[in-house]
This record gives structure tokens, sequence and C-alpha cells, in this order.
């Protein structure tokens, strides 16, 4: 066994006398880390994908069931209509990229015109910042349509009028110039409408109907945080709540010092065999199975310290990381860490030299950032590609550390990310060591 760690402290102390290799596994992921996290501000072409959204309807009107059904409508989006806490757990897991929520009395306030404007509450995933905006236009655009359906309708306001007319004849806090200008105002409105439902009688009338909103603010959109732990019975309990840029941007800069160090041991290898250095050692007292192991030793070493050092360094910076569980940390890292050591193997015999071994590990470890949003938000990426981004081992690596992190996930969430690590894992290292010996006439 001390074979097997002199060999992987070798390995270590080689690596860092790479000034610049080194840079790109330590100090790359590090400024990383903080441009995305300060470009965030705590926030988070082709055909792309819908945006998976779960949608609350706590209202259960006539009006906010056509609300859905407008936003169903949408072909960028992909609706779900469930329960509150199932919605937010959905996002939560990431299954989803985010919520909406009609509050009660919704139905009676959307699309009119005076009085306080509809409440919608939207809850989005916050490492999918990029959807949020897209998200709120969409749900604009279906309360412009219910506004518009109002007005081709006009006789849904009537009831709504003679409701606040009798609210402000029974008010005695109302003094009497008041109650007399608003009453005007209704009358001009009852009027209004009768105008347009002579429009619309009329051959034409629909096309030169007042249909859109006229700048009238029909909708409050307020933020609802799905990072909350609600209490039993409370929903807007806050046991923790993420505000910090670090949760979301440093999970993605580990990967990035991870598939540094992933094409760095692996080009390392392919230039001990083009340098006979593999050769030399088995001359030695020294069997492959102990050469082979001592590099995945210190690949694995490397990705633990990547990964420590960030979250120590995330910790400390202001408003700083704030892991939900260490101890979940600590098995994603393992995990990602068995994984990656695999894929290591397997880049390291997919070319006969360093220079081809080199091309080709960066360019999967592209593909395989791509795939799992390390480079380009997924929304953006067409749908069969986003459908291919489960193969991707940094979509899992990320996932298992921010459930982790802010995730909140369970013991039972982790196995699933963490079990498809390790079988990435533990293939890698199988096939890379068979072809390795293959390779060399053993």
């Amino acid at each position: 066994m001390s074979e097997v760690f002199s060999m992987a402290f070798k390995d270590l102390r080689i690596l860092m006398r790479d000034k610049l290799g080194a840079f790109f596994i330590v100090g790359f992921p590090i400024l990383m880390g903080l441009f995305f996290g300060m470009i965030m501000g705590g926030n988070s072409g082709g055909d792309t994908a819908k945006i998976r959204i779960a949608i609350v309807d706590e209202d259960q009107s006539e009006m906010s069931k056509q609300f859905v059904d407008l936003l169903a409508a949408n072909e960028s989006v992909d609706l779900q209509v469930d329960d509150f806490e199932p919605a937010r757990e959905s996002v939560r897991g990431g299954k989803r990229q985010g919520m909406i929520v009609l509050p009660e009395g919704f139905g009676s306030k959307v699309g009119v015109f005076w009085g306080e404007p509809a409440t919608i509450q939207i809850g989005m995933d916050p490492s999918r910042a990029a959807e949020a905006g897209m998200v709120e236009g969409y749900i604009m655009q279906a309360v412009g349509g219910m506004a518009g359906e109002r007005f081709q309708n006009p006789t849904q306001f009537k009831p709504m009028i003679e409701e606040q007319r009798q609210q402000l004849a029974d008010d005695p806090d109302v003094d009497p110039v008041t109650r007399g200008l608003v009453g005007a105002f209704f009358n001009s409105v009852d009027g209004m409408l009768d105008n347009i439902g002579e429009l619309q009688e009329t051959p034409g009338g629909e096309e030169n109907g007042p249909m859109s909103d006229g700048g009238f603010q029909f909708a409050n959109v307020e933020s609802l945080d799905i990072t909350y732990v609600p209490e039993p019975g409370s929903r807007n309990a806050q046991i923790q709540k993420l505000t910090s840029p670090w949760d979301i941007s440093f999970p993605q800069a580990m990967l990035w010092g991870v598939l540094g160090t992933v094409a760095g041991f692996a080009i390392s290898i392919a230039q001990e065999k083009t340098m006979g250095t593999l050769v030399r050692l088995q001359v030695a007292p020294v069997s492959r199975f102990q050469i082979l192991a001592g590099k995945a030793l210190a690949c694995f070493m490397t990705v633990l310290f990547v990964i420590t050092m960030l979250t120590v360094l995330g910790v400390f910076l202001p408003d700083g990381l704030r892991p939900d569980s260490y101890a979940k940390l600590v098995v994603a890292a393992l995990c990602v860490a068995v994984c990656f050591v695999g894929i290591m193997m397997t880049f390291s015999v997919l070319g006969k030299t360093e220079q081809s071994v080199s091309g080709i590990g960066w360019a999967a470890n592209m593909i395989m950032a791509m795939l799992g949003g390390c480079m380009i938000p997924v929304m953006f990426m067409p749908a069969s590609i986003q459908q291919a981004s489960i193969f991707s081992p940094v979509k899992w690596a990320i996932l298992s550390i921010e459930g982790a992190i802010w995730r909140k996930f369970s013991w039972l969430e982790m196995a699933t990310p963490c079990g498809i690590l390790i079988a990435i894992g533990a293939a890698g290292l199988i096939a890379g060591t068979i072809v390795l010996n293959k390779r060399d006439g053993s």
C-alpha cells in the first residue's frame, strides 16, 4: 500500500511543478466562480424545448381556469397543474424550472383596470434565472389575453360595477364629494361598456374594439422563494433562504476544476506511456496495478482538494456559501471524485500520444460541460440536446453538490445522482484499465 501512496504523491509533486497546469485546476475555477457569482447578483436560436412549469390554482374560479388554459396554450410552456407542496418540491428537486401560484381572489381581479390588480406568485429555480424573465413575459401575455376577453364580453363587468357601487353607498367613511366622483366614474365605465357592446354588434366591431391593455397594470407579480422550508401548516415560514450568488456559481466552478484535473491526469498517463516511464516503473518492484492505482488515487485526492478548497473559500466570502448539510456535501464530493477518476482513466486510453489525449479529453470535457449547463443555459439548447443532457456526468455532479448546498435533498434524493456518478466512475475505471493493459500487451 505504501507504493500506491508514493506513486500518488509523486504525481502530485509533478502537478505542482507545472504552474500553468496548476492554475487551470486551482486558480481558474476560483475566477469562474467569482465572475459568475458577481454577474448573477444573487438571482440568478434553435428549436428550444418547452419551459417546464407547475401551476397551483388556489382560486378555482372560472377566470383562473381560463388563465390556466391560456397559459397552457403557449407552445413554449409545458404546464402541469398541481398542489402547492408537490409543485414546490418539483422545482426544488430540479424536475421543473418554476412554479406559478394563483391565490384566492385572482379571478375577481384579473383583467380589471380599476382597483387592486390580481396577484400572481412565481417561484423559479435559482439556478435557472435565464428562464425567469421569459416566464413572467408569458404570464403577462396570458393576463393581457384575459383583459381582452373581458372587453369582448363587457357583461362580465356589470355585476362587478354594481358590487362596487353598493360598497360605496354602504361605506359611511366616504365623504360626499368622493362618493360623487367615484359614482360618476362608475357611470362612465358603465356607459363605455354599453358602447363596446354596440360596437361589437356592428360589422367589423370586433376588430376595431379596444382589445389592448392600454398600459394598465392587470397583475401584481410576486416572487416566491422555493428554497423556503415551511413548517407544518405554514407556507411562508422560512428556515433557510438562498440569497447568496455563490450558492449557484460555486458548484459550476467546482466542476471546471474537476474537468481540468481529469484532463491533466489523462494527459500525464499518455505522456508517461510515450516517454517510456511506465515501462521503467514496471522494471522496478512496482506492479502495473499499483501504478494505475497511484494515478487514480492522485486524481481522486486532487478532485477532493478542488471541491474542498472552493467550499472553504465560498464559506468565507461576504454573503458566502451556507451548505445545508456538510455530511451530504462530503458524500457528493466523494461520488464526484469516483466518477471523474473513472472518466480520466477512459480518456487516457482514447489516444496513443499526449497530444491526441489532450485534444480528445478537452473536447469531451467541453461537450460534457455544455450538456451539463456549465457553459450555456440549457433552455437555449435544441430540445433533442436538452434530452441528451441526462448523459452528461457534469449534470449529475452539479445536481448532487447543489442538493447538499441549497436544494436540501434528503438522503433518498441524493441517492439518484450519487448512484449515477458511482456507476459512471466504475465503468470508466474498468474500461480504461482493461484497454491500457491490452494495449501494452499484458
